[in-house]
């Protein structure tokens, strides 16, 4: 199962970067690849666990200094090993957003904004369903009152709870966690990251001499620190960090990635932020994407014991992708390809019965106090991310993300 979905996510990736490529999406993609450093000593079967492949690589404490550009800003000794894989790109989000919408209006697909569904249910009269012109199984009601019908729903939402009479399958399936990010005034040469460094570190074994990006950085704090440069002249550093179960005042969001920043580049303690922005991203308990077939909208005559097996002969259904948990752009494209191929009934290519089959949506997150039990899990893990730094000896706990 791992390795079907580690092919999946590959697989994702390629027709991300071919669909950018053919509707010459202006989207700043860059192949830079990703570092990820580790606050944490490496534990004895962490080398067994990480294996080396597709050009990964583990790195020493010191490797991974050089490749963030610490190796001169002191306290080196905040990460004592880490992970290299050159296989990762970066992404203007919101500009590639706007290009795969403006792409799928070329081919005549139609985008209402502002239409909030606060109801979907299924339509008392349809058509027979050996009808090829069937249309309207399902009833969807907008927040203006106006009423869609369709063979086919993707419940593709974020952190925004869905309401009960739009899916009981996927209301109490996740909680929200906020996060924010910031881009630092311009620091030109100042800037930590820069071009190039990971020649003599991710390529040596290769000989390769390109002169590749600043790679993205990230860390495996509770609180996830991870930044890249904006790869302009002007050298702002986008840097993202904490992990709260509801919105913060504008003041603290600053103050604690202000600490955060200065913790990984001590020198840039002082530095002025032109930007701040963040929001709730949707966390499943296991926090894996959410991506399969909501069966409770079956028909009642048909044997939905059986959610594992391909559906045969449907004509309709409604189906859901979420809780991508900050996993990055890859996985939705692949929750796209995925559902379009059940949609499409494509032979062979029905793999959402994976993720429905072992990770299915939660029946229950804790609601209503599922915020506060989320934050007293994160409050622990911080304190155990902070006494690990500070050198008291504890347990590892599971890792949740």
């Amino acid at each position: 199962v791992v390795r079907e979905m580690y092919k999946l996510s590959y697989i994702a990736f390629d027709r991300l970067r071919s669909i950018v490529d053919l509707y010459e999406i202006d989207c700043g993609w860059i192949e830079s690849g990703a570092v990820e450093g580790s606050i944490h000593a490496m534990e004895e079967d962490d080398d067994e666990e990480e294996e080396e492949s597709d050009g990964c690589r583990i790195l020493t404490g010191k490797e991974v200094n050089e490749l963030m550009g610490r190796s001169s800003s002191g306290g080196n000794d905040l990460y004592q090993w880490g992970e290299y894989d050159p296989g990762c790109a970066a992404v203007n989000p919101l500009k590639l957003t706007i290009g795969l919408a403006n792409a799928l209006e070329r081919w005549g697909v139609r985008i209402y904004e502002g239409t909030k569904l606060t109801s979907l249910e299924k339509t008392n009269a349809v058509a027979d369903e050996s009808s090829t012109d069937s249309r309207g199984k399902y009833t969807l009601t907008t927040n203006n009152g106006s009423t869609i019908q369709c063979d086919h729903v993707v419940l593709c939402t974020g952190a925004d709870t869905l309401p009960s009479d739009v899916s009981r399958r996927l209301e109490q399936s996740f909680v929200p966690i906020y996060t924010w990010m910031a881009a630092t005034e311009p620091l030109y040469d100042e800037c930590p990251l820069k071009d190039g460094v990971d020649n003599d570190i991710s390529n040596k074994e290769q000989g390769q001499q390109e002169n590749r990006p600043a790679p993205m950085c990230g860390d495996d704090h509770i609180s996830l620190n991870y930044w890249r440069n904006n790869n302009k002249d002007e050298g702002r550093l986008l840097f993202g960090s904490l992990a709260d179960t509801f919105a913060l005042p504008d003041w603290l969001i600053s103050w604690r990635l202000r600490n955060a920043i200065k913790e990984v580049y001590p020198q840039l303690g002082n530095v002025r932020f032109d930007h701040i922005w963040g929001g709730k991203l949707a966390f499943a308990p296991n926090s894996l994407p959410l991506i399969g077939r909501d069966t409770d909208y079956d028909d009642s005559d048909r044997d939905t014991n059986q959610e594992s097996q391909a559906p045969k002969n449907f004509s309709s259904g409604v189906w859901y992708a979420t809780g991508f948990a900050g996993h990055g752009i890859v996985p939705t494209t692949m929750a796209g390809s995925v559902l379009a191929n059940a949609i499409l009934e494509i032979p062979d290519q029905q793999h959402w019965q994976i993720f429905q089959t072992y990770f299915p949506p939660s029946s229950f997150n804790g609601h209503p106090y599922s915020r506060l039990g989320a934050g007293m899990v994160l409050s622990i893990y911080n304190m155990w991310d902070w006494a690990g730094k500070k050198g008291i000896p504890l347990p590892a706990l599971p890792k949740l993300w």
